[in-house]
């Protein structure tokens, strides 16, 4: 149950931290940051949640998984962004 529940909350918990350090991303960058990662970070989470909560056994494993996909599009969103930021010349 803790690894579930540790699962499902540590990238919206990740997610919220990141904000603070934004400032470094050109604004457009970090506004695209702010919607497409929470998007996928919060309805992702939910959509598992949802899984491990109401579809029994093989819910679970699904959560896991799904879980586990949001967590790997959440860090290739990120490093894509880090690397526009370095592409992108300042303006």
């Amino acid at each position: 149950m803790f690894i579930g529940l540790l699962m499902w909350l540590l990238p919206m918990i990740v997610f919220i931290a990141t904000l603070p350090f934004l400032g470094w991303l050109k604004p457009k960058l970090r506004n695209w940051y702010r919607i497409l990662a929470g998007t996928v970070v919060f309805i992702g989470s939910g959509i598992s949640l949802y899984f491990a909560a109401y579809a029994g056994d093989q819910g679970g494993i699904t959560a896991f998984y799904f879980q586990a996909l949001v967590i790997l599009i959440y860090s290739v969103l990120s490093i894509v962004l880090i690397i526009l930021n370095i592409i992108f010349p300042q303006r």
